[in-house]
């Protein structure tokens, strides 16, 4: 089963008018906002009940009012609302909002994908695609990530394996993620929300990266039709982040006090460094 997600998406409104009042009322102050640690140069930022950040500069209000809808954010929209995605992205570019990062995914459940064989071929260039940065991490359970294009361009691609994240692996699941930023990002919103297919749009940008999709065996997430849109999946099957500070640091620590040349540590280190020049902002 194939399905496409808006799974990011954020920007700022030059001035806080009349629009940017009822686009903030109507989707980021839901029940319980909450002051948050602002960041990136913003000296105020908050939190709604469903997730939705709105950070502004009460010195500079040159600044304007950032507006960042994470994954989390939109899957509770989406849910708990009868908001959808197209909508929400309507009403973003009509009240004014300057879009500076919009992330497309598609998930594919139910099928294989043989991450190898896709890095491979991307490493060959057999597709005839633009990019020219192929890189690949693998986790000790076997889970992989593929990466296409520069994390610092307007366009970045993300193939892993969402089953081996969450930790069920009792099923096949596969994302696809186009990160878009800058001006792609509010070209790909102006022509999804002038009525193009999102799908088109996602395959067509893919192809001009990578080429044949065939050719990189990436064949099953293209199609020729209209591909429903679905909502943000729940990434966490357990309580991944109270695993890690109950039982993984001191473990991990434990054994590196007894072990300071410790090859799996020095593996470690290498991993998140490696994770760390891919990661989302």
């Amino acid at each position: 089963m194939l399905s496409i997600t808006i799974d990011w998406l954020a920007g700022t409104f030059r001035e806080f008018n009349d629009e940017t009042e009822a686009f903030i009322r109507t989707y980021a102050s839901a029940d319980d906002v909450q002051a948050i640690p602002p960041r990136n140069g913003y000296t105020i930022a908050q939190k709604d009940g469903r997730g939705v950040q709105f950070l502004w500069n009460s010195n500079d209000n040159r600044m304007g009012y950032h507006v960042i809808f994470a994954g989390s954010a939109l899957r509770n929209i989406f849910e708990q609302t009868s908001i959808q995605p197209i909508a929400l992205l309507r009403a973003c570019v009509d009240a004014g909002l300057r879009i500076s990062r919009l992330d497309l995914a598609k998930d594919l459940t139910g099928q294989e994908i043989d991450g190898q064989a896709v890095y491979q071929s991307l490493k060959s260039g057999i597709g005839g695609g633009t990019a020219r940065n192929i890189s690949r991490i693998e986790n000790a359970q076997g889970g992989q990530t593929i990466y296409v294009g520069s994390r610092q361009s307007e366009r970045f691609v993300r193939l892993y394996d969402k089953a081996q994240e969450t930790g069920d692996t009792s099923k096949h699941w596969w994302r696809l993620e186009i990160e878009t930023k800058g001006e792609f990002a509010r070209i790909m919103a102006n022509a999804i929300t002038s009525g193009s297919e999102p799908a088109s749009i996602f395959d067509t940008t893919l192809t001009k990266m990578v080429g044949s999709l065939s050719s990189v065996s990436l064949e099953l997430f293209a199609t020729g039709g209209v591909v429903s849109w679905g909502i943000p999946k729940i990434e966490k099957q357990t309580d991944r982040e109270k695993w890690i500070a109950d039982q993984v640091i001191s473990a991990v620590a434990s054994h590196y006090i007894d072990n300071p040349f410790s090859e799996a540590i020095k593996a470690l280190r290498a991993v998140l460094e490696s994770i760390d020049k891919h990661r989302k902002d």
